[in-house]
């Protein structure tokens, strides 16, 4: 298998992402700071958005296609009374009304509609492919064209403030939900129009605003001080645990039940964290079937070790 890279170099970030720069940029940034290593992240945020952004470092990409899909949640900011050409504050305005009086009871109301799965047409500024073009590109060309409606999850939508034609909305959805799309649709529900004047990430499946780290504290205090081992972030995610005893292990080994007593293996299809007697993450693996388990990735292994 060769050397892997060293655990005290791999990990997740919780990163605070500031208005005004691309989540690219932001990978970019931590890249350097990080001496050129590998940074992935667990889901982008627009430019104009701020909040949780997750890396992950090293060894740690590797687990980024296992991750389950993680739970967002979002402070926004909407203004009614306002169509822009990318439905927030960064695009062309296209039109704006008085919208009068907002009645808190109405805006509720239109607000609690947005449950559970819903078919909803996603912004025409996306990185969402048709005819094997970006829709941002074709939005640049001026080219007609409509997206179809896809498929987008709602927890809830919470009326936090109203204040003139300014809501302040809190958002529990599922992951590749636009916001923007929310605000647009309901300023239609409303008769006026809408934008999302600004957005605040708090949360990305186990990673939450209070901990997260500013690139300003990265650049002073290094990449490694602040990465979260990969372990426990796959134990925040929920993945079941299943312990195995201390043996070889490689990516792709194909593991008998009887290598874990007595328990049993869960249904077929399952992705469990492969743990060592003292509860130490080891990587992950897949079960086949009631008889065998497929390690799929390992954690990168200590300093020093090699394999």
């Amino acid at each position: 298998m060769g050397v892997l890279l060293s655990a005290g170099r791999a990990g997740f970030l919780n990163l605070l992402k500031p208005p005004g720069m691309t989540s690219h940029d932001v990978v970019a940034f931590v890249r350097r700071l990080f001496g050129g290593g590998k940074v992935g992240h667990l889901g982008t945020l627009d430019p104009g958005a701020a909040g949780v952004l997750p890396l992950a470092l090293g060894g740690a990409t590797r687990f980024l296609e296992f991750l389950p899909p993680a739970r967002k949640v979002y402070r926004a900011e909407v203004t009614f009374g306002i169509e822009t050409e990318t439905l927030d504050a960064a695009g062309e305005v296209l039109a704006r009304c008085d919208p009068g009086p907002i009645d808190p009871t109405v805006l509720e109301a239109a607000c609690s509609t947005w449950q559970g799965l819903v078919m909803q047409v996603p912004p025409r500024v996306s990185a969402i492919r048709q005819s094997g073009r970006r829709a941002y590109e074709r939005v640049r060309q001026r080219e007609d064209f409509e997206l179809p409606p896809r498929a987008a999850e709602y927890h809830s939508v919470r009326l936090l403030h109203l204040q003139g034609a300014v809501a302040l909305l809190e958002v529990d959805c599922g992951p590749g939900t636009y916001v923007r799309a929310l605000a647009r649709d309901l300023g239609h529900e409303l008769g006026c129009g809408a934008m999302l004047s600004f957005l605040l990430r708090t949360r990305s499946g186990p990673f939450f605003l209070e901990r997260a780290v500013t690139l300003e504290e990265l650049r002073s205090d290094g990449v490694t001080e602040h990465l979260i081992p990969i372990g426990e972030v796959l134990v925040s995610c929920g993945i079941p645990a299943l312990r195995v005893d201390p043996l070889p292990l490689r990516r792709g080994l194909e593991l008998p039940a009887s290598l874990f007593g007595e328990t049993d293996l869960p249904e077929p299809g399952t992705l469990v964290r492969l743990v060592e007697r003292n509860g130490q993450t080891l990587g992950l693996g897949r079960v086949l079937e009631s008889t065998s388990l497929h390690v799929r990735v390992l954690r990168p292994v200590p300093e020093g070790a090699a394999s």
